[in-house]
Protein backbone atom coordinates (compact mmCIF):
# COMPACT_ATOMS: atom_id res chain seq x y z
CA UNK A 1 0.00 0.00 0.00
CA UNK A 2 1.37 3.42 -0.94
CA UNK A 3 2.05 5.84 1.91
CA UNK A 4 3.76 9.20 1.88
CA UNK A 5 7.08 8.96 3.72
CA UNK A 6 7.67 11.49 6.51
CA UNK A 7 10.71 12.62 8.50
CA UNK A 8 10.46 9.68 10.88
CA UNK A 9 10.90 7.25 7.97
CA UNK A 10 14.11 8.94 6.87
CA UNK A 11 15.38 8.99 10.46
CA UNK A 12 14.67 5.26 10.66
CA UNK A 13 16.55 4.76 7.37
CA UNK A 14 19.62 6.51 8.84
CA UNK A 15 19.49 4.32 11.93
CA UNK A 16 19.24 1.25 9.74
CA UNK A 17 22.37 2.07 7.70
CA UNK A 18 24.43 3.38 10.66
CA UNK A 19 23.66 0.76 13.31
CA UNK A 20 25.55 -2.56 12.91
CA UNK A 21 23.83 -4.45 15.74
CA UNK A 22 22.67 -7.83 14.46
CA UNK A 23 24.54 -7.48 11.16
CA UNK A 24 27.23 -9.83 9.85
CA UNK A 25 30.19 -8.48 7.88
CA UNK A 26 30.34 -10.62 4.72
CA UNK A 27 32.91 -8.71 2.67
CA UNK A 28 35.48 -5.98 3.30
CA UNK A 29 37.43 -4.90 0.24
CA UNK A 30 39.15 -1.57 -0.34
CA UNK A 31 36.64 1.13 0.63
CA UNK A 32 33.58 -1.17 0.43
CA UNK A 33 31.94 -3.20 3.20
CA UNK A 34 28.99 -5.56 2.76
CA UNK A 35 26.75 -6.66 5.65
CA UNK A 36 23.78 -9.04 5.84
CA UNK A 37 21.11 -9.61 8.46
CA UNK A 38 18.25 -12.11 8.77
CA UNK A 39 14.73 -10.72 8.95
CA UNK A 40 12.18 -12.43 11.24
CA UNK A 41 9.34 -14.01 9.29
CA UNK A 42 11.21 -13.91 5.96
CA UNK A 43 13.65 -16.34 4.34
CA UNK A 44 15.55 -13.63 2.47
CA UNK A 45 18.29 -11.65 4.21
CA UNK A 46 18.62 -7.88 4.27
CA UNK A 47 21.83 -6.50 2.75
CA UNK A 48 23.72 -3.29 3.57
CA UNK A 49 26.69 -1.68 1.81
CA UNK A 50 29.06 1.08 2.93
CA UNK A 51 31.42 2.60 0.38
CA UNK A 52 33.34 5.79 -0.46
CA UNK A 53 33.54 7.62 -3.79
CA UNK A 54 36.74 9.67 -3.63
CA UNK A 55 36.16 11.68 -6.82
CA UNK A 56 32.35 11.95 -7.04
CA UNK A 57 30.18 14.38 -5.08
CA UNK A 58 26.97 13.42 -3.30
CA UNK A 59 24.97 15.76 -5.57
CA UNK A 60 26.08 13.90 -8.70
CA UNK A 61 25.29 10.45 -7.25
CA UNK A 62 21.87 11.74 -6.15
CA UNK A 63 21.18 12.97 -9.71
CA UNK A 64 22.34 9.67 -11.23
CA UNK A 65 19.96 7.69 -9.00
CA UNK A 66 17.08 9.92 -10.07
CA UNK A 67 17.65 10.64 -13.76
CA UNK A 68 15.41 8.21 -15.76
CA UNK A 69 17.02 9.08 -19.12
CA UNK A 70 20.56 8.41 -17.90
CA UNK A 71 19.56 5.10 -16.32
CA UNK A 72 18.88 3.78 -19.82
CA UNK A 73 22.55 4.47 -20.57
CA UNK A 74 24.32 2.92 -17.60
CA UNK A 75 21.93 0.23 -16.24
CA UNK A 76 22.72 -2.83 -18.35
CA UNK A 77 20.11 -4.96 -16.55
CA UNK A 78 17.15 -2.66 -17.23
CA UNK A 79 14.63 -3.94 -19.78
CA UNK A 80 11.96 -1.25 -19.33
CA UNK A 81 11.30 1.80 -17.20
CA UNK A 82 8.29 4.09 -17.01
CA UNK A 83 7.28 7.06 -14.87
CA UNK A 84 3.68 6.32 -13.82
CA UNK A 85 3.12 9.63 -12.02
CA UNK A 86 3.78 11.71 -8.93
CA UNK A 87 1.99 11.73 -5.58
CA UNK A 88 3.63 15.03 -4.57
CA UNK A 89 6.88 16.85 -5.26
CA UNK A 90 8.91 14.36 -3.19
CA UNK A 91 7.08 11.10 -3.99
CA UNK A 92 6.53 9.34 -7.30
CA UNK A 93 5.52 5.90 -8.59
CA UNK A 94 7.28 4.10 -11.43
CA UNK A 95 7.58 0.77 -13.26
CA UNK A 96 10.93 -1.03 -13.62
CA UNK A 97 11.76 -4.34 -15.35
CA UNK A 98 15.15 -6.07 -15.22
CA UNK A 99 16.78 -9.06 -16.86
CA UNK A 100 17.90 -12.20 -15.02
CA UNK A 101 20.43 -14.86 -16.02
CA UNK A 102 18.79 -17.60 -18.13
CA UNK A 103 16.80 -19.73 -17.66
CA UNK A 104 15.21 -17.39 -15.07
CA UNK A 105 12.38 -15.13 -16.14
CA UNK A 106 12.91 -11.37 -15.94
CA UNK A 107 11.60 -9.56 -12.86
CA UNK A 108 9.58 -6.36 -12.71
CA UNK A 109 8.57 -3.95 -9.95
CA UNK A 110 6.09 -1.15 -9.32
CA UNK A 111 7.93 1.15 -6.92
CA UNK A 112 7.09 4.21 -4.89
CA UNK A 113 10.10 6.50 -4.35
CA UNK A 114 10.45 9.12 -1.63
CA UNK A 115 13.42 11.45 -1.34
CA UNK A 116 14.77 14.17 0.92
CA UNK A 117 17.66 16.62 0.37
CA UNK A 118 18.77 18.47 3.52
CA UNK A 119 20.93 20.93 1.61
CA UNK A 120 24.67 21.63 1.15
CA UNK A 121 26.96 19.73 3.52
CA UNK A 122 23.91 17.78 4.65
CA UNK A 123 22.42 14.43 3.68
CA UNK A 124 20.54 13.23 0.63
CA UNK A 125 18.28 10.23 1.04
CA UNK A 126 16.26 8.08 -1.32
CA UNK A 127 13.76 5.50 -0.10
CA UNK A 128 11.69 3.12 -2.28
CA UNK A 129 9.46 0.09 -1.89
CA UNK A 130 6.93 -1.94 -3.86
CA UNK A 131 3.33 -0.76 -4.15
CA UNK A 132 0.40 -2.00 -6.22
CA UNK A 133 -1.13 0.10 -9.00
CA UNK A 134 -4.47 -0.51 -10.66
CA UNK A 135 -3.09 0.11 -14.19
CA UNK A 136 0.04 -2.04 -13.76
CA UNK A 137 -0.93 -5.59 -12.75
CA UNK A 138 1.53 -8.49 -13.15
CA UNK A 139 2.00 -9.26 -16.83
CA UNK A 140 2.89 -12.31 -18.87
CA UNK A 141 6.57 -13.08 -19.30
CA UNK A 142 7.64 -11.36 -16.06
CA UNK A 143 7.70 -12.33 -12.40
CA UNK A 144 6.42 -9.51 -10.19
CA UNK A 145 9.10 -9.18 -7.50
CA UNK A 146 8.72 -7.44 -4.14
CA UNK A 147 10.97 -4.74 -2.68
CA UNK A 148 10.27 -4.30 1.03
CA UNK A 149 12.82 -1.51 1.25
CA UNK A 150 15.61 -0.02 -0.86
CA UNK A 151 17.37 2.98 0.62
CA UNK A 152 20.33 5.25 -0.14
CA UNK A 153 21.97 7.72 2.25
CA UNK A 154 24.54 10.07 0.71
CA UNK A 155 26.85 12.21 2.83
CA UNK A 156 29.64 14.58 1.91
CA UNK A 157 33.03 13.21 2.87
CA UNK A 158 34.52 15.69 5.35
CA UNK A 159 38.03 14.52 4.49
CA UNK A 160 37.57 15.16 0.76
CA UNK A 161 36.06 18.20 -0.97
CA UNK A 162 35.07 16.18 -4.04
CA UNK A 163 34.16 12.84 -2.45
CA UNK A 164 31.13 11.33 -0.73
CA UNK A 165 30.09 8.39 1.43
CA UNK A 166 27.30 6.13 0.17
CA UNK A 167 25.30 3.82 2.42
CA UNK A 168 22.82 1.42 0.83
CA UNK A 169 20.32 -1.04 2.28
CA UNK A 170 17.92 -3.41 0.54
CA UNK A 171 15.49 -6.19 1.39
CA UNK A 172 13.81 -7.85 -1.58
CA UNK A 173 11.91 -11.01 -2.42
CA UNK A 174 12.49 -12.04 -6.07
CA UNK A 175 9.40 -14.30 -5.96
CA UNK A 176 9.22 -17.27 -8.31
CA UNK A 177 10.91 -20.57 -7.47
CA UNK A 178 14.37 -19.30 -6.53
CA UNK A 179 15.64 -21.02 -3.34
CA UNK A 180 16.29 -18.52 -0.52
CA UNK A 181 19.71 -19.98 0.29
CA UNK A 182 20.89 -19.25 -3.26
CA UNK A 183 19.55 -15.70 -3.20
CA UNK A 184 21.19 -15.04 0.17
CA UNK A 185 24.49 -16.46 -1.11
CA UNK A 186 24.75 -14.24 -4.20
CA UNK A 187 23.33 -11.08 -2.61
CA UNK A 188 26.55 -9.96 -0.95
CA UNK A 189 28.53 -10.59 -4.16
CA UNK A 190 26.18 -8.65 -6.43
CA UNK A 191 26.25 -5.58 -4.16
CA UNK A 192 29.85 -4.51 -4.91
CA UNK A 193 29.12 -4.95 -8.62
CA UNK A 194 26.20 -2.53 -8.35
CA UNK A 195 28.38 -0.02 -6.47
CA UNK A 196 31.06 -0.25 -9.17
CA UNK A 197 28.51 0.39 -11.96
CA UNK A 198 27.04 3.32 -10.03
CA UNK A 199 30.46 4.95 -9.55
CA UNK A 200 31.32 4.56 -13.23
CA UNK A 201 27.97 6.10 -14.17
CA UNK A 202 28.50 9.02 -11.77
CA UNK A 203 31.91 9.82 -13.29
CA UNK A 204 30.35 10.23 -16.75
CA UNK A 205 27.10 11.94 -15.75
CA UNK A 206 28.11 15.62 -16.03
CA UNK A 207 29.55 15.30 -19.55
CA UNK A 208 26.53 13.24 -20.67
CA UNK A 209 24.04 15.74 -19.27
CA UNK A 210 25.66 18.59 -21.20
CA UNK A 211 24.95 16.77 -24.49
CA UNK A 212 21.22 16.46 -23.80
CA UNK A 213 18.61 18.76 -25.39
CA UNK A 214 17.39 19.76 -21.93
CA UNK A 215 18.99 20.07 -18.49
CA UNK A 216 15.83 19.39 -16.48
CA UNK A 217 16.11 17.98 -12.95
CA UNK A 218 12.52 17.76 -11.64
CA UNK A 219 13.66 15.91 -8.50
CA UNK A 220 15.44 19.14 -7.52
CA UNK A 221 13.18 21.72 -9.17
CA UNK A 222 9.46 20.82 -8.84
CA UNK A 223 8.45 23.43 -11.43
CA UNK A 224 10.11 21.21 -14.07
CA UNK A 225 7.86 18.22 -13.36
CA UNK A 226 6.20 16.92 -16.54
CA UNK A 227 4.72 13.53 -15.54
CA UNK A 228 1.04 13.41 -14.49
CA UNK A 229 -0.28 13.71 -10.96
CA UNK A 230 -1.80 10.45 -9.66
CA UNK A 231 -3.94 9.67 -6.64
CA UNK A 232 -2.73 7.60 -3.73
CA UNK A 233 -6.01 5.68 -4.07
CA UNK A 234 -4.66 4.19 -7.32
CA UNK A 235 -2.02 2.40 -5.23
CA UNK A 236 -4.23 0.88 -2.54
CA UNK A 237 -4.44 -2.86 -1.98
CA UNK A 238 -5.86 -5.21 0.63
CA UNK A 239 -2.39 -6.68 1.28
CA UNK A 240 -0.05 -4.27 3.02
CA UNK A 241 3.67 -4.06 2.31
CA UNK A 242 5.58 -3.19 5.52
CA UNK A 243 8.39 -0.70 5.63
CA UNK A 244 11.37 -2.73 6.84
CA UNK A 245 12.66 0.00 9.13
CA UNK A 246 14.02 -0.50 12.65
CA UNK A 247 12.33 0.78 15.80
CA UNK A 248 13.50 4.00 17.41
CA UNK A 249 15.28 2.12 20.20
CA UNK A 250 16.35 -1.46 20.78
CA UNK A 251 17.79 -4.14 18.56
CA UNK A 252 16.37 -5.60 15.33
CA UNK A 253 15.04 -8.52 17.36
CA UNK A 254 12.11 -6.42 18.50
CA UNK A 255 10.59 -6.40 15.01
CA UNK A 256 6.91 -7.26 15.23
CA UNK A 257 4.86 -9.02 12.66
CA UNK A 258 2.55 -7.08 10.34
CA UNK A 259 -0.98 -6.61 11.65
CA UNK A 260 -3.89 -6.84 9.22
CA UNK A 261 -5.23 -3.50 8.02
CA UNK A 262 -8.87 -2.84 8.89
CA UNK A 263 -11.18 -1.99 6.02
CA UNK A 264 -12.73 1.52 6.00
CA UNK A 265 -16.45 1.77 6.71
CA UNK A 266 -18.79 2.02 3.76
CA UNK A 267 -20.05 5.58 3.24
CA UNK A 268 -22.30 7.22 0.72
CA UNK A 269 -20.48 9.08 -2.13
CA UNK A 270 -21.28 12.47 -0.55
CA UNK A 271 -20.33 11.48 2.99
CA UNK A 272 -17.32 9.22 2.41
CA UNK A 273 -14.59 9.85 4.98
CA UNK A 274 -10.91 9.93 4.15
CA UNK A 275 -9.15 6.65 5.00
CA UNK A 276 -7.32 6.86 8.32
CA UNK A 277 -5.73 3.43 8.14
CA UNK A 278 -2.70 2.54 10.21
CA UNK A 279 -0.08 -0.12 9.80
CA UNK A 280 2.23 -1.24 12.57
CA UNK A 281 5.84 -1.88 11.55
CA UNK A 282 8.81 -2.70 13.72
CA UNK A 283 7.21 -1.70 17.00
CA UNK A 284 5.77 1.67 15.96
CA UNK A 285 2.59 2.83 14.27
CA UNK A 286 2.84 4.71 10.97
CA UNK A 287 -0.25 6.48 9.59
CA UNK A 288 -1.50 5.83 6.09
CA UNK A 289 -1.98 9.36 4.83
CA UNK A 290 -4.48 10.53 2.24
CA UNK A 291 -3.27 12.78 -0.56
CA UNK A 292 -5.18 15.75 0.96
CA UNK A 293 -3.48 15.31 4.32
CA UNK A 294 0.12 15.01 3.18
CA UNK A 295 1.68 18.27 4.43
CA UNK A 296 3.19 18.69 7.86
CA UNK A 297 4.75 21.94 9.13
CA UNK A 298 7.93 20.18 10.22
CA UNK A 299 8.74 18.35 7.00
CA UNK A 300 9.62 19.80 3.58
CA UNK A 301 9.01 16.34 2.06
CA UNK A 302 5.31 16.76 1.59
CA UNK A 303 5.04 20.24 0.07
CA UNK A 304 2.11 20.47 -2.34
CA UNK A 305 2.42 21.74 -5.90
CA UNK A 306 -0.27 22.90 -8.31
CA UNK A 307 -1.06 20.41 -11.05
CA UNK A 308 -3.74 19.99 -13.67
CA UNK A 309 -6.78 17.96 -12.77
CA UNK A 310 -6.94 14.48 -14.17
CA UNK A 311 -9.88 15.27 -16.49
CA UNK A 312 -8.17 18.39 -17.86
CA UNK A 313 -4.96 16.45 -18.35
CA UNK A 314 -6.83 13.68 -20.19
CA UNK A 315 -8.50 16.24 -22.47
CA UNK A 316 -5.18 17.89 -23.27
CA UNK A 317 -3.54 14.55 -23.95
CA UNK A 318 -6.45 13.54 -26.20
CA UNK A 319 -6.21 16.80 -28.13
CA UNK A 320 -2.47 16.33 -28.50
CA UNK A 321 -2.97 12.78 -29.79
CA UNK A 322 -5.57 13.97 -32.32
CA UNK A 323 -3.22 16.71 -33.55
CA UNK A 324 -0.39 14.20 -33.90
CA UNK A 325 -2.64 11.79 -35.84
CA UNK A 326 -3.77 14.61 -38.13
CA UNK A 327 -0.18 15.68 -38.74
CA UNK A 328 0.81 12.08 -39.50
CA UNK A 329 -2.12 11.73 -41.92
CA UNK A 330 -1.28 15.00 -43.69
CA UNK A 331 2.37 14.05 -43.96
CA UNK A 332 1.42 10.63 -45.39
CA UNK A 333 -0.87 12.24 -47.98
CA UNK A 334 1.78 14.78 -48.94
CA UNK A 335 4.36 12.03 -49.17
CA UNK A 336 2.01 9.97 -51.34
CA UNK A 337 1.46 12.88 -53.73
CA UNK A 338 5.18 13.53 -53.93
CA UNK A 339 5.79 9.85 -54.63
CA UNK A 340 3.18 9.81 -57.44
CA UNK A 341 4.61 12.96 -58.98
CA UNK A 342 8.12 11.63 -58.76
CA UNK A 343 7.04 8.35 -60.37
CA UNK A 344 5.26 10.27 -63.13
CA UNK A 345 8.25 12.50 -63.78
CA UNK A 346 10.53 9.45 -63.77
CA UNK A 347 8.37 7.69 -66.41
CA UNK A 348 8.29 10.81 -68.58
CA UNK A 349 12.04 11.15 -68.33
CA UNK A 350 12.50 7.51 -69.28
CA UNK A 351 10.15 7.98 -72.26
CA UNK A 352 12.03 11.08 -73.41
CA UNK A 353 15.35 9.29 -72.99
CA UNK A 354 14.14 6.37 -75.11
CA UNK A 355 12.90 8.74 -77.82
CA UNK A 356 16.18 10.62 -77.79
CA UNK A 357 18.12 7.38 -78.03
CA UNK A 358 15.96 6.25 -80.97
CA UNK A 359 16.44 9.55 -82.75
CA UNK A 360 20.16 9.43 -82.09
CA UNK A 361 20.28 5.93 -83.51
CA UNK A 362 18.50 7.08 -86.68
CA UNK A 363 20.84 10.02 -87.09
CA UNK A 364 23.81 7.73 -86.59
CA UNK A 365 22.56 5.35 -89.29
CA UNK A 366 21.91 8.24 -91.71
CA UNK A 367 25.34 9.69 -91.08
CA UNK A 368 26.95 6.31 -91.60
CA UNK A 369 25.00 5.88 -94.86
CA UNK A 370 26.06 9.30 -96.11
CA UNK A 371 29.67 8.59 -95.20
CA UNK A 372 29.59 5.28 -97.09
CA UNK A 373 28.05 6.95 -100.18
CA UNK A 374 30.70 9.65 -100.11
CA UNK A 375 33.44 7.05 -99.86
CA UNK A 376 31.96 5.16 -102.86
CA UNK A 377 31.79 8.35 -104.92
CA UNK A 378 35.40 9.18 -104.11
CA UNK A 379 36.49 5.65 -104.98
CA UNK A 380 34.63 5.77 -108.32
CA UNK A 381 36.18 9.13 -109.15
CA UNK A 382 39.65 7.88 -108.36
CA UNK A 383 39.08 4.78 -110.49
CA UNK A 384 37.85 6.87 -113.36
CA UNK A 385 40.85 9.15 -113.18
CA UNK A 386 43.19 6.17 -113.11
CA UNK A 387 41.53 4.80 -116.27
CA UNK A 388 41.93 8.11 -118.12
CA UNK A 389 45.55 8.37 -117.08
CA UNK A 390 46.23 4.88 -118.43
CA UNK A 391 44.60 5.67 -121.76
CA UNK A 392 46.60 8.84 -122.15
CA UNK A 393 49.79 7.02 -121.43
CA UNK A 394 48.97 4.43 -124.11
CA UNK A 395 48.23 7.10 -126.67
CA UNK A 396 51.51 8.81 -126.03
CA UNK A 397 53.50 5.63 -126.68
CA UNK A 398 55.68 5.70 -129.84
CA UNK A 399 56.00 2.56 -131.80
Amino acid sequence: MARIADDSDFEALKRLVDNHDGWTLELSKSDTEVYTRPVPGCNFNMVKIHTEFADVTADIVFDVLHDPDYRKVWDSHMLASEEIGILNVNNDVGYYAMSCPPPLKPRDFVLQRSWLDTGPQGEQMLLSRSVPHKNYPPKKGYVRAMSYITGFVLRTNKNSKTGCILKYVAHCDPQGTLPPWLVNKVTHTLGPRMVKDLKKAALGYVSWKQTQPHLRKPWRFPEEIRCPRISIEDCLDTAAVPLALPPATGSPKSVQQQQPIPQPEQQTPTQRKLPQLKTQTNGRVLPILHKKAQSTPSSPVVEEAKFLKRDELKEKLEEKRKDEKKKQKDSKEAKGKETKESLKSTKELEKEAKAAAKESKKLSKAAAKEAAAAENAVAKKEKKEKGLTKRRSLLNLKF
